[in-house]
C-alpha cells in the first residue's frame, strides 16, 4: 500500500463499500494506523439499488465494529434521485456518493478521503475517458493524490487485493451489479478489456503505466499552465476575462490547457467537460465574427471583440427603461447615475459626461431611453443620419454595454448618446440660454 500519499497523524476517512477492494483498504490502513498515528473514520452508503443492499451495510457495519472503527452509514434513494434529475444512473450514484463522503469527511474533522481504486480501475477509466473523447488531462487518470481524495492501492492489481483477502481469511461481500451490462464501466471491464487483453495480455498494466506517465507530463503543463492564465486573463466584474490576442499566439497544446483551467476556475470543476467543448470554445475565439457565445454545462462563454468572457451564467438584461424629462432637474438612470438637467444663461463646454443645447431649440419636455434598433443619430459634419448600431460597431461597443446604453431624444430624435456621441446641430450661440446635460455619480 502507497502510505506515502497519507502523511502521520492524519484523520482518514475510509470509503467502505463491503467489497473486496475497500475491505482490503480499510484492513490495510487498520494495519499501520497505530503506527502512522491516524485516526480512521469509516463511511458506508447504501444506494438502495440492489435487494442485498442493506446485508451490504450491516455487513460493513459488523466489520467496523469489529476492528474498532467509528461507522457513518446512511441509505438513499439513487433511483429515485436519477428519476427527478433525468440523468444517467452512474453518474448520478457517483455524485452522490461524492457529496455523501465530503459532507462526512466535513463533519467528522478529516482532513483526507481514502478511495479503493486500483490499477484495473485505473485502466478502465483510462477506456471510458477515451471513448467520451477526453483530452489529455482526462486520460491522466485518477490521482493518487487530488485532494483531499487519496487512493493507497492504486498502484495494485485487483488480484492481488483478491489473494491478500484470501491469504488472511478476510470475508468480503460481492456486489452483483459489478457483471450488469447497463453500466458503461461493466461492459469495459468485462467485454472491452478482455478483447484488448487477446492483443496484449498486459494490457491493463500497460494502460496504468501510460496514466502514469500522462500525468507526470499533466504535472509540468499545470505549473506553466497556470503562468500563461494569470499572463492573459483576469477576473473582471464577477467574470473571468482572457485577452484573446494573447491566448490564439500560443501553441495549440497550451491554448487547450488554459481552456480548462479557466473553465475550472469558473464552474469549480471539470465534470461534463469534453475536448468537444474545448473545440467550440477554440472555434469561437478564431471566428471572424467580432461577437458571439456559447452555452455549456455550467458555464458561459462570450466572445467580445478581443476578451473572452467566462461566467456561470448568462448576463441578465436590464429591464426596458423610459422616463419623461419634464423639467429642469435630476433624473435617476437604471446604472444609479444620476442625469441632471441645468439651465444657464452662458456655456462651459463639452465633454465625455456632459453636453449643451440652446435651449430654446430643445423646449420640455425630452425623453430618456434604452437605445432601440433603428434609432439614428446626426453625426458631427454628416449631412444625414447614422444608424446607432454602425455607431456601436465603430465604437466597439460589446452586445451588454448596448443594451444599457441610454438616448436623450426630443420628438424622437436622438439628441445624444448618452456618454458617448451628441446629434450635430441645435448647439447655443452666444447670448442664448443653455440647457446642460449632465452625468453625475
Amino acid at each position: 500500500m502507497q502510505t506515502g500519499c497519507i502523511p502521520a497523524s492524519s484523520r482518514v476517512l475510509v470509503a467502505v463499500s463491503g467489497g473486496a477492494d475497500s475491505v482490503a483498504l480499510i484492513s490495510l490502513l487498520h494495519q499501520v494506523a497505530d503506527s502512522m498515528e491516524l485516526q480512521l473514520q469509516a463511511a458506508h452508503l447504501d444506494h438502495a439499488l440492489r435487494d442485498t443492499s442493506s446485508a451490504d451495510a450491516r455487513f460493513v457495519e459488523q466489520l467496523c465494529a469489529d476492528l474498532g472503527i467509528p461507522l457513518v452509514l446512511e441509505r438513499r434513494d439513487v433511483a429515485g434521485v436519477t428519476k427527478q434529475r433525468k440523468g444517467n444512473l452512474e453518474e448520478v450514484a457517483r455524485d452522490i456518493r461524492r457529496d455523501f463522503l465530503e459532507n462526512v469527511a466535513q463533519n467528522c474533522n478529516c482532513q483526507l478521503i481514502a478511495l479503493g481504486h486500483h490499477a484495473d480501475d485505473q485502466a478502465e477509466t483510462f477506456l471510458m475517458r477515451l471513448l467520451r473523447g477526453s483530452g489529455p488531462a482526462g486520460l491522466a487518470g485518477m490521482r493518487l493524490v487530488n485532494q483531499p481524495v487519496v487512493r493507497p492501492l492504486l498502484s495494485f492489481h485487483h488480484d492481488e487485493l483478491l489473494t491478500y483477502l484470501q491469504e488472511n481469511e478476510i470475508a468480503w461481500r460481492e456486489d452483483e451489479s459489478n457483471l450488469d451490462q447497463a453500466f458503461t464501466r461493466n461492459r469495459v471491464r468485462h467485454n472491452l478489456l478482455p478483447l484488448l487483453e487477446s492483443y496484449n495480455p498486459n494490457i491493463r498494466g500497460q494502460l496504468a503505466g501510460l496514466c502514469e506517465l500522462m500525468r507526470q507530463d499533466d504535472d509540468f503543463w499545470v505549473t506553466l499552465v497556470a503562468q500563461e492564465v494569470a499572463r492573459c486573463g483576469k477576473w473582471l466584474e464577477g467574470r473571468y476575462t482572457l485577452e484573446r490576442s494573447l491566448l490564439l499566439e500560443l501553441a495549440p497544446a497550451l491554448i487547450g490547457r488554459m481552456i480548462r483551467a479557466v473553465l475550472q476556475q469558473v464552474r469549480g470543476d471539470l465534470r461534463g467537460v469534453t475536448a468537444i467543448h474545448v473545440a467550440d470554445i477554440l472555434k469561437l475565439a478564431r471566428a471572424d465574427a467580432p461577437q458571439g457565445e456559447l452555452s455549456l454545462p455550467g458555464v458561459w462563454i462570450a466572445r467580445r471583440y478581443e476578451k473572452l468572457l467566462f461566467s456561470k451564467q448568462k448576463p441578465e438584461i436590464d429591464a426596458y427603461f423610459e422616463t419623461v424629462l419634464s423639467k429642469p432637474g435630476c433624473y435617476s438612470m437604471p446604472d444609479g447615475r444620476q442625469l441632471h438637467l441645468l439651465l444657464d444663461e452662458q456655456t462651459f463646454g463639452e465633454g465625455a459626461v456632459t453636453v449643451e443645447f440652446a435651449a430654446a431649440s430643445v423646449p420640455f419636455p425630452l425623453q430618456l431611453r434604452h437605445y432601440q434598433p433603428g434609432d439614428r443619430l446626426r453625426p458631427s459634419g454628416m449631412s444625414g443620419t447614422k444608424k446607432l448600431q454602425d455607431l456601436f460597431v465603430d465604437l466597439k461597443l460589446t452586445k451588454e454595454e448596448r443594451q444599457k446604453t441610454l438616448v436623450v431624444l426630443k420628438d424622437d430624435e436622438v439628441l445624444w448618446v448618452v456618454g458617448l456621441r451628441r446629434s450635430e446641430g441645435r448647439r447655443p450661440k452666444d447670448g442664448e440660454s443653455v440647457l446642460r446635460i449632465v452625468i453625475k455619480p
